[in-house]
């Protein structure tokens, strides 16, 4: 990591934004420039990411391919608005998982989870800096 010597009220955004990823990267997460990422403006996820994992720790599923849309679509369709219950609704989801009902009708439902807490060298740390996103969110209707 570089030597930060910083002076107080001399720090920029740019100092600021390099020594975070810098430590991010020193646990081990990679590191990818918004920038360069190739994706619509208005997706928030990054999906390829998101896919990978569920592949990976699911793969002894045989997760169909709308089963796999089904698990992306939980995260992805999280209404924006009113924004409390949407971060609300986004955080228990991440943390808590959910059951899936699966295409074959006589299949046990699958609890999916979208982090593994249990070991933590099978999730993918990703540290992403001017992440653009794009798109409106409605206000919640006022009395």
């Amino acid at each position: 990591m570089s030597d930060y010597k910083f002076t107080k009220g001399n720090l920029t955004e740019a100092q600021l934004e390099e020594a975070i990823i810098e430590l991010f990267q020193g646990e081990e997460y990679d590191y990818t420039d918004g920038n360069t990422l190739q994706r619509d403006y208005e997706e928030i996820l990054l999906k390829d990411d998101l896919r990978d994992f569920i592949a990976t720790r699911y793969a002894n599923e045989n997760l169909s391919e709308t089963e796999m849309t089904k698990i992306m679509n939980r995260l992805e369709h999280i209404n924006a608005a009113p924004l409390y219950i949407g971060n609300r609704a986004a955080f228990w989801l991440i943390n808590e998982g959910f059951d899936l009902q699966r295409d074959d009708a006589h299949a046990v439902a699958l609890h999916v989870d979208f982090i593994d807490f249990d070991e933590p060298e099978n999730n993918h740390f990703r540290v992403v800096n001017q992440y653009s996103v794009q798109g409106s969110v409605c206000a919640a209707p006022t009395s």
